[in-house]
């Protein structure tokens, strides 16, 4: 049999193992259909705290905890997104790009789904560091995606996201994540944060905590 014969019967299960590696990664940020975590943005400089609320059909809201942020909300449905400030009766239509805190985007800390907005393209077998992982060639499924092609990482023992470069049309990097170790919350895995950094050398951590399954309230989710 030919070898580009036996490349095609592969593409199929190649591809299957590609998005169940991404379904697998996107568990670990998004363990249950519904749910609330506590996340914390840090530079070198400052720290913002905001609580993270996600609905079944992938909405989510982020509300202000710490004291500049106290009474801010950011509301996402589906692909539109608005800011909400306290004291203002007309809530600020936004982008998903629009920026919490450095290379840290609204969409980016409300939601990522890589299942969901990307397809594979090509799984291969490498090394990073020291542990062997998949990495994944992925391209966006939907023109409102800032980042066209992202190239990720993820260990093979235990599977977990090592690493992402996200790459904007003209292949340019956007915006790189290194992402932290696992940690356990209610018996269920979850990534403990992910650190992005820009191409200039900025970065923002973002730090998980306090992760709650279900309780979200449905009145916080009404469209603006």
């Amino acid at each position: 049999m030919r070898p580009w014969v036996l490349l095609l019967a592969a593409l199929p299960a190649l591809a299957q193992s590609g998005e169940e590696l991404l379904a697998r990664v996107d568990r670990l940020r998004h363990p249950w259909s519904a749910f609330t975590v506590e996340l914390e943005l840090k530079d070198a400089k400052t720290a913002q705290r905001w609580r993270v609320s996600a609905r079944e059909n992938g909405d989510a809201r982020l509300d202000g905890l710490s004291e500049k942020e106290l009474g801010r909300a950011v509301l996402m449905l589906g692909d539109q997104m608005w800011l909400l400030l306290p004291g203002s009766k007309r809530p600020l239509k936004v982008t998903p790009q629009q920026r919490l805190m450095g290379p840290a985007a609204g969409g980016d800390v409300a939601r990522t789904r890589f299942r969901k907005d990307y397809t594979v393209q090509e799984v291969a077998e490498e090394t990073l560091g020291d542990r062997p992982c998949w990495r994944l060639d992925l391209s966006a499924r939907s023109p409102a995606l800032s980042a066209r092609t992202v190239r990720l990482w993820v260990a093979k023992e235990p599977v977990a996201p090592l690493k992402a470069e996200f790459y904007l049309a003209s292949g340019k990097l956007a915006r790189s994540a290194a992402f932290g170790p696992l940690t356990a919350a209610l018996g269920q895995p979850v990534l403990s944060g992910l650190e992005l950094t820009e191409p200039s050398g900025v970065k923002v951590a973002l730090v998980f905590s306090a992760w709650s399954k279900g309780g979200v309230n449905a009145e916080l989710f009404r469209e603006p």
